[in-house]
């Protein structure tokens, strides 16, 4: 098998086992070749475009992010850089910071060379502050995120603007970004009402395996917060 040829079988190979990791040996075994020109083939792959990236550990290998006859993309480092801002300036606190962080790993890793030496000469040039204030709870970020992934109710302890606790029963609905933070959207059963919660005031959060009631995140509150719109 010529190595074009090859290439264009690991790719395929690669596509139709995601998202299941594909090990180099197992390739190298299929394809008749030794691991090493399994890992030069990997990397022209990568640099060729095409979104792979690495798994370790016992299970790990190479990745398709090309599932099901996606269409890949090709991103400008333009294109790129406005991703990897967007990211850094929202912060830890905001949810799925960790999905977010994961992300534009896989981007850089997935970059031809060339416009991965652009995007690094552009994140030279740029700078973004630091989060202002308490961050939010990496652990109670986690089991918020988890909740409204789910759409389960979450146990939530809850400290206000005064300082009072709560204990409180949540459907999990959906999350808004406002000037002073994050908030997650939820209906309160305590209140029996749609209530915004911000996520640093969040003390603690249990999920539950209690499937939320049906809520249109729009119509929770009553009301739709100035400015808000669908990312």
């Amino acid at each position: 098998m010529q190595r074009l040829e090859r290439l264009m079988a690991i790719s395929e190979t690669l596509r139709r086992a995601a998202p299941r990791a594909v090990s180099s040996r197992r390739l190298a075994d299929d394809f008749g070749v030794s691991a090493r020109t399994i890992e030069r083939d990997l990397a022209a792959l990568r640099s060729s475009g095409l979104p792979l990236y690495s798994e370790t550990g016992r299970n790990g290998g190479a990745v398709s992010l090309d599932q099901m006859g996606n269409v890949m993309v090709t991103l400008k480092p333009s294109e790129v850089m406005a991703l990897l801002t967007a990211v850094q300036a929202a912060g830890p606190s905001m949810p799925f910071a960790d999905s977010g962080a994961t992300a534009v790993n896989r981007i850089l890793d997935s970059l031809p060379s060339q416009t991965r030496v652009m995007t690094e000469q552009l994140r030279d040039r740029t700078r973004t502050h630091e989060e202002v204030g308490d961050p939010v709870r990496r652990r109670v970020r986690r089991s918020v995120e988890e909740a409204v992934r789910r759409q389960v109710v979450v146990n939530l302890d809850y400290e206000d603007r005064d300082g009072n606790e709560t204990t409180r029963a949540v459907d999990a609905v959906g999350f808004v970004r406002q000037p002073d933070g994050w908030f997650l959207i939820g209906w309160c059963y305590v209140r029996a009402a749609g209530r915004m919660f911000r996520l640093d005031r969040i003390t603690r959060a249990n999920l539950t395996r209690r499937p939320c009631a049906h809520h249109d995140v729009d119509a929770t509150l009553g009301w739709v917060p100035a400015g808000t719109r669908r990312p």
